[in-house]
């Protein structure tokens, strides 16, 4: 089951960003390692080598330390997500939602990841996005390592995809 995020209308565009994001990575005051073993710590920051020796796993992080990475980090996603909705011409506010949350969890080359996905999309070929988002192989319903990995993440990107696809009633 989706956790569907209930925002008031009133609320801007960076709050509803931000919270979405906050929601799906999770928070917390410590370095852990996250599922592929990667030192992480605060709102699903992915350390680097210098901050590594920082800060070791385990280690208690400041709440100014965690507000710093995520305004970074959320800032580096959302640029990323700018330059792909250009490139695709879509400009709704809950895809770019979307888009960034993939680019914080996927990083910034996520489309690498999914080349064909990628195209499709410049393509306005929105089931094909998705099932190439969605599955390793449809026709045996495997499903991609992303989809099993955080299936949540993934239907969030569907769903938005959905809903342009939508908009835009096929017509591309």
């Amino acid at each position: 089951m989706l956790t569907k995020l209930i925002i008031p209308k009133d609320i801007s565009f960076r709050q509803k960003l931000y919270d979405h994001i906050k929601l799906r990575e999770g928070y917390k005051s410590v370095v852990y390692l996250d599922t592929l073993g990667k030192p992480t710590g605060g709102i699903g920051h992915l350390l680097s080598k210098e901050e590594k020796r920082m800060y070791p796993v385990a280690c208690p992080l400041k709440e100014s330390v965690i507000k710093e990475w995520y305004d970074s980090d959320i800032q580096k996603s959302l640029d990323a997500c700018n330059k792909q909705c250009k490139v695709l011409n879509i400009f709704d506010t809950d895809f770019k939602i979307a888009l960034t949350s993939v680019n914080f969890q996927l990083g910034t080359r996520w489309y690498k990841k999914f080349p064909a996905a990628w195209h499709a999309l410049c393509h306005g070929e929105y089931d094909k996005a998705i099932n190439e988002i969605m599955y390793a192989n449809k026709e045996e319903e495997r499903y991609s390592r992303w989809y099993k990995q955080t299936p949540v993440r993934v239907k969030d990107f569907v769903e938005a995809i959905k809903n342009i696809k939508e908009i835009d009633n096929g017509s591309r």
